[in-house]
C-alpha cells in the first residue's frame, strides 16, 4: 500500500509541477484581456508605429508546417496549399480546441494568390507560402446588400460621432492617413448575449447563398469572431475608417504593438483597394501587394502582421495593381483588432 501511495505522490507531483503550454506559443500570442479603455474610445489612435518583433522569436511560436484550410464563401477545404504543402506537415497537438486548430491552420488558397496576391518579388517559396499562411482574404464575404447596410451603418456611425458637417482630415496626428475621417463602433462589438457554443465553427460550413442575410453589424461582427477566431479570445472595438477618394491614403507601417493583438482584420467597402505591404529589414527584395475587391474580409497575422509594413498608396497612379491602375474611389474600411493578452510577456516578445 506505501508503494502505492508513493507512485500517486510521484505522479501527481510530476502533472502538478508540468507548467502548462502558453496559448501564446500556440497561436501567435493569443488574447485575453479586453481593453475597455480603448473600446470606450471613438479617437483611439490605432496606425501607430511599434516596436519591431525579432523575427528569431516569432518563428519559434507561428509554424508554417500545417495543412492549412480554405476558407471561401465561408467553407473550409481540407485541401491543403500547394505552396504550403511542399513544407513536411507537423502533428497539431491533440490537446488544442477545434477552433484553435482550424484558426491556425487557415490560408489563403493558390487560386487566389494567383488572381489577387502580387508576389513577383518574393523569390523564396517558404517565403510566399509563410504570405499566404499569415495574410488570409475571403473575396465577396459579404453579400451585395449586408456590405450596403455596413456602409450606411458606417456613415451614419461616422455622422453621430463627428458631427453631420464632417470633413476629411488632412493628416493624422502621426503623419500615417491622408484625406480620412475615423471613428470608433464600440456597440459593433459588444458581446451581445451568449458566446458561442462548441459547435460554432459548423456555420462555416454553410455557403453566403444559402445562410440568411446579416442584417446588422453586430450580427457581422459576431460572424467573423466564430468562423474565423479561437472564441476565447476578446476584442477591440471595431474601427471605421473611410478614405477620400482619389486623395486618401494611408503610408506604410506597422500597428503599434501594445494597443492590439496578433490579428489586423478588415471589412473592404465601397471600393476596390491595393494594400502594398513593405519587410522592415528587407524593402527591396521583400514587398508584395493585395488586391483587396470590394466585399472581401481580410487579416494579417504572423510574420506578415509583425514583419510587413502595409498602406494604402496615396498617388492614384501608384494604386496598380500588376500594372493596372486601380481607381481611387471612396472606401470605407471596418478593422477589427483582437485584444492584447493580459500576460507581461505579449508585449515584450516581439520587441527587438
Amino acid at each position: 500500500m506505501s508503494r502505492i501511495y508513493t507512485l500517486g505522490i510521484r505522479v501527481f507531483s510530476r502533472l502538478s509541477n508540468r507548467a502548462p503550454t502558453p496559448l501564446s506559443s500556440l497561436n501567435e500570442g493569443a488574447s485575453f484581456t479586453r481593453m475597455n479603455h480603448v473600446a470606450n474610445s471613438n479617437s483611439f489612435p490605432f496606425f501607430l508605429r511599434g516596436n519591431k518583433p525579432s523575427i528569431n522569436q516569432f518563428s519559434k511560436i507561428h509554424t508554417i508546417a500545417m495543412p492549412c484550410y480554405h476558407h471561401h464563401s465561408r467553407q473550409f477545404s481540407t485541401q491543403p496549399s500547394i505552396l504550403s504543402s511542399q513544407i513536411p506537415p507537423s502533428s497539431p497537438s491533440p490537446s488544442l480546441s477545434t477552433d484553435i486548430l482550424n484558426y491556425q491552420k487557415l490560408c489563403t488558397p493558390d487560386h487566389l494568390a494567383a488572381t489577387h496576391f502580387d508576389l513577383s518579388r518574393i523569390k523564396d517559396p517558404k517565403e510566399r507560402s509563410q504570405i499566404l499562411q499569415d495574410f488570409i482574404l475571403v473575396p465577396d464575404y459579404l453579400s451585395s446588400t449586408e456590405h450596403d447596410m455596413l456602409v450606411d451603418a458606417a456613415v451614419r456611425k461616422l455622422k453621430r460621432a463627428l458631427g453631420k458637417q464632417i470633413r476629411y482630415e488632412d493628416g493624422h496626428f502621426d503623419g500615417v492617413i491622408t484625406r480620412y475621417r475615423e471613428c470608433s463602433a464600440s456597440e459593433w462589438g459588444s458581446s451581445g448575449g451568449a458566446g458561442p457554443g462548441e459547435d460554432a465553427l459548423s456555420s462555416t460550413s454553410t455557403s453566403a447563398m444559402a445562410r440568411p442575410e446579416r442584417t446588422t453589424p453586430l450580427e457581422i461582427m459576431q460572424s467573423i469572431k466564430r468562423e474565423f477566431f479561437p472564441l476565447h479570445w476578446h476584442w477591440v472595438s471595431p474601427h471605421i475608417l473611410e478614405l477620400e477618394s482619389e486623395k486618401g491614403g494611408i503610408k506604410p507601417h506597422v500597428d503599434h504593438l501594445d494597443a492590439s493583438g496578433e490579428v489586423v482584420a478588415g471589412l473592404c467597402l465601397g471600393s476596390d483597394a491595393v494594400m502594398e505591404l513593405i519587410h522592415e529589414s528587407d524593402p527591396h527584395h521583400k514587398t508584395f501587394r493585395v488586391l483587396l475587391p470590394k466585399r472581401c474580409f481580410y487579416f494579417q497575422r504572423g510574420q506578415v502582421r509583425y514583419h510587413y509594413k502595409h498602406g494604402i498608396p496615396i498617388d492614384p497612379q501608384d494604386h496598380a495593381f500588376k500594372g493596372k491602375i486601380i481607381p481611387k474611389e471612396r472606401r470605407i474600411s471596418i478593422m477589427l483588432r483582437n485584444a492584447l493578452e493580459s500576460s507581461p510577456s505579449h508585449s515584450d516578445k516581439y520587441k527587438m
